[in-house]
C-alpha cells in the first residue's frame, strides 16, 4: 500500500503500521538511527524517535523548505540560448547583483553568522523591469513545499512599483524564460497582499506555501520595478521561533516601507523620515479628552486676559491666533511640500522627450 508516493511503511515497536513515508525520508531516518529498515520498503521507528508518539509530525516532516541561495539566481532574458547560456543578452537593463552585510538577526538569533550574503535587484527607475530567475528544484510528486526569505524593501513612496514571486512548475528541466513564468503562481510581496511572519529591524520574514502536485521540478523568478528589494536566506519557522516582533514604529504613517539602500532606511530629505516623524510627534499634543469650551461671554477671567468686552470676543479670538501664526512659515512649508510631491525624474524624461 503506498500513500501519494509515500511506499515505505513505519512500524511501531510492536510492528504495527502507523503510517506511510518516502524512500528518501525513510533513508534520512535511519541515517539519524530515529530508525531502522525491517525490508527495503519497511522500516521500524525507535522508542526514542520523536516522531513516535504522533505520526502527523511524519506528515509535518514531509513540508520541505527551499530558501534563497543568492549565488545561483541570474538576470532572466525573454530567449535562452541553449549554446551560451543565460548571460548571452548583454543589453537586457536588468539590475541585480549579490554582496555582503551585517546579518540584521545576528545575536537575536545565536546560530547565525555575524555576516550573511544578499541577493539585490531592481532599481528606483520607471523604465525598465529587473526579471531574475532562481535554480531549479526537483520536486516529490503531491508534497508540500515552503519558499522561506527575509525580504527588505520593495515598496516606493508612489505605491506603483511591482514587487512580485512567480513560482513556475514544470517537467521541463531547462531554464524557463521570463515569459514562460506567466503561466505559474505570482504572488505579490507589497503593501501587504500577503502578510510576512515576522519583522524584524527593517526585514520582513515570508513562508510561501505549495503544492508539487505531478510536476517535476520548480522554478522562481522575482520580478522589481520602481523600487529595489533585497531577499536573504531564511530557515524553517521554528528557528525564529522566540524572535521577537520588532517593526517599523511609524509603518502605519510611511508610504514605503524600510529599504536597505539609504543608510536610515528611509531618505533623510522626506516628510516620512525618521526625524522628521519624531519632531512632529513631540509636537503632537498628549492624547485626552478635549476640555470643555469656557464661556467667554460670561467669564471675567476671559474678559480680562484677552481684552475685550462681550459684543467683540470673536474678533478678539481671532486677532490673538492671529498673533501666533508665523505666515512666512505656512508658505515655506507648503511649498517645501509641493516639492517633496513633485516626481524631479518624470519631469526631466517629459523634458528631454519634448526636445527630442
Amino acid at each position: 500500500m503506498e500513500k501519494n508516493g509515500q511506499t515505505v511503511s513505519v512500524l511501531d515497536e510492536r510492528n504495527t503500521v502507523i503510517g506511510y513515508t518516502y524512500p528518501k525520508r525513510a533513508k534520512g531516518l535511519v541515517k539519524k538511527r530515529r530508525a531502522e529498515f525491517v525490508s527495503d520498503s519497511t522500516i521500524r521507528l525507535h522508542r526514542q524517535c520523536p516522531t513516535y508518539e504522533n505520526m502527523e509530525d511524519i506528515e509535518m516532516d514531509q513540508s520541505k523548505y527551499i530558501t534563497v541561495n543568492p549565488r545561483t539566481w541570474h538576470k532572466n532574458p525573454d530567449r535562452f540560448d541553449q549554446n551560451t547560456g543565460p548571460y548571452s543578452n548583454v543589453s537586457d537593463p536588468a539590475v541585480y547583483e549579490r554582496f555582503m552585510i551585517d546579518n540584521p538577526l545576528a545575536g537575536a538569533v545565536t546560530t547565525l553568522p555575524r555576516l550573511t550574503e544578499v541577493l539585490s535587484l531592481g532599481s528606483w527607475s520607471w523604465d525598465f523591469t529587473s526579471y531574475i530567475a532562481g535554480n531549479i528544484h526537483e520536486l516529490e510528486p503531491n508534497s508540500e513545499y515552503h519558499f522561506v526569505f527575509w525580504l527588505n524593501g520593495g515598496e516606493n513612496d508612489r505605491s506603483d512599483e511591482v514587487c512580485r514571486l512567480q513560482i513556475l512548475f514544470t517537467d521541463n528541466p531547462g531554464i524557463a524564460s521570463r515569459s514562460e513564468f506567466g503561466a505559474g503562481l505570482h504572488f505579490c510581496l507589497n503593501r501587504g497582499y500577503i502578510k510576512p511572519l515576522k519583522k524584524y529591524n527593517g526585514w520582513e520574514y515570508y513562508d510561501i506555501p505549495f503544492t508539487s502536485e505531478q510536476a517535476r521540478y520548480v522554478q522562481f523568478q522575482l520580478v522589481s520595478h520602481r523600487a529595489p528589494m533585497a531577499l536573504m536566506d531564511a530557515g524553517s519557522p521554528d528557528l525564529y521561533r522566540d524572535l521577537p516582533d520588532m517593526a517599523d514604529p511609524y509603518e502605519n504613517r510611511r508610504p514605503q516601507r524600510h529599504n536597505i539602500f539609504f543608510a536610515d532606511g528611509w531618505p533623510i530629505d522626506k516628510w516620512y523620515s525618521t526625524a522628521n516623524l519624531k519632531r512632529e510627534e513631540h509636537k503632537q499634543p498628549a492624547a485626552g479628552n478635549c476640555p470643555p469650551f469656557p464661556d467667554f461671554v460670561h467669564n471675567p477671567q476671559i474678559h480680562q486676559t484677552f481684552g475685550f468686552g462681550s459684543r467683540d470676543w470673536k474678533q478678539g479670538v481671532v486677532d490673538n491666533i492671529m498673533e501666533e501664526i508665523d505666515i512666512d512659515d505656512i508658505l515655506e512649508e507648503v511649498k517645501q511640500d509641493i516639492l517633496d510631491g513633485l516626481d524631479m525624474d518624470a519631469i526631466k524624461k517629459c523634458v528631454m522627450d519634448s526636445i527630442h
